[in-house]
């Protein structure tokens, strides 16, 4: 027999690194109970093995909107803004710390590609610098000597992705914010309003519901009436370990990346594969990677492998997020598409979605991210 349960102010299906800040901003700032909802006891997806770097820069040759890179800088602001705050909350240090980014170049063409991004990421109020050979040289850095100059990024940061997503759903659990292991299996509806959600054996009322599901949120197209254009972008990181101490900054070239963790780790990434719902681990990804980064960092192909973890991003079809209410349907929300900057993203996501919950005017606009974009009710 099916039973009603308790209702809550917001039902959250999806207990990621989204769905829990969304949570949390909801519990501390506007004072509604929320209950989160996920069928993976552990919620370790990509919120737990992500990078953590937190750059708003691209890493392709084909720059982002700037509407993301707008609302990156904001994720970015975020981040500073509410670490003490978060790990005084939380009891839980994430080891949010600054890292220098150096992007070389091994061409000119690329030469001319970072400097542009210079310029680009100076006009947005970060500061970075072109270095030349001479200038790498006496830096002593661990890139290659191949590389004819390099990009450095003085304002970007990383943080520990596991610690983070910890740190939040504590916060969240010292708010009164319920999390749940259940699998959600629709959307209960009166008139044109979402009144809550139906698991296994009973429904769950609730007057708000967000779908913070990731990749996943494709699954639910059957309740939205319309489609969902995000698919798991996977993402494979080998880990590594280096003698003696760690260099301060990290390199990003492309797709490949050398990112010194806090925890002493190196973290080497990383591929972006259409691989379905596929997280495992690969023999080919893990050699192209090496490949990479010793192109980079030469000294890598001597460092001790630690494993190997994959992740799946949420990928939407115009690489933007989409972010808010669902379009005919009162009291539904979607958030989902952050692709490879969710744990960058996820204050300002969080944060300002819980305004528009909360029927306030966000003090960020989120209209670029809207759902209307993708699809209404057919």
């Amino acid at each position: 027999m099916t039973q009603k349960s308790m209702a809550s102010d917001v039902a959250i299906v999806g207990a990621g690194i989204i769905g829990t800040a969304l949570a949390y901003f909801l519990s501390a700032e506007h004072n509604m109970r929320c209950v989160v909802l996920d069928r993976d006891t552990a919620h370790k997806t990509a919120s737990w093995m992500a990078a953590g770097e937190l750059s708003p820069a691209y890493r392709s040759t084909t720059p982002y909107p700037q509407p993301f890179v707008d609302f990156c800088v904001e994720g970015l602001r975020l981040h500073k803004e509410m670490y003490q705050q978060l790990v005084q909350e939380s009891d839980v240090d994430y080891k949010l710390v600054d890292t220098p980014i150096l992007r070389p170049a091994f061409t000119e063409a690329e030469a001319a590609e970072m400097q542009e991004l210079g310029r680009q990421q100076r006009g947005y109020g970060m500061k970075n610098r072109w270095l030349t050979t001479s200038d790498l040289h006496a830096m002593k850095t661990w890139l290659s000597p191949d590389a004819l100059g390099a990009l450095l990024c003085e304002d970007e940061m990383q943080l520990e992705t596991a610690l983070l997503t910890a740190a939040l759903r504590r916060a969240c659990e010292q708010h009164g914010v319920t999390f749940r292991t259940a699998e959600v299996s629709g959307l209960r509806r009166q008139g044109g309003r979402t009144t809550g959600v139906s698991l296994s054996n009973e429904h769950l009322s609730s007057e708000r519901v967000v779908l913070a599901m990731g990749p996943w949120a494709r699954f639910a197209e059957k309740w939205l009436g319309f489609k969902v254009p995000v698919e798991p972008l996977r993402g494979q990181i080998v880990h590594l370990q280096i003698a003696g101490q760690l260099p301060q900054e990290a390199i990003f070239h492309m797709s490949a990346y050398v990112l010194p963790k806090p925890s002493g780790r190196v973290y080497v990434g990383t591929t972006e594969e259409y691989a379905g719902f596929d997280a495992s681990t690969t023999k080919e990804a893990h050699d192209a990677i090496m490949e990479s980064v010793t192109r980079l960092v030469p000294s890598l192909a001597h460092a001790k492998e630690l494993g190997m973890t994959a992740c799946l991003r949420p990928l939407s079809l115009d690489e933007m997020p989409i972010i808010g209410p669902v379009p005919g349907q009162q009291g539904l929300f979607l958030a989902t598409g952050h692709a490879r900057k969710g744990i960058l993203l996820c204050l300002a996501t969080g944060k300002y979605l819980a305004q528009q919950i909360a029927e306030q005017k966000p003090d960020y606009s989120l209209d670029a991210f809207s759902v209307g974009r993708i699809g209404s009710k057919s």
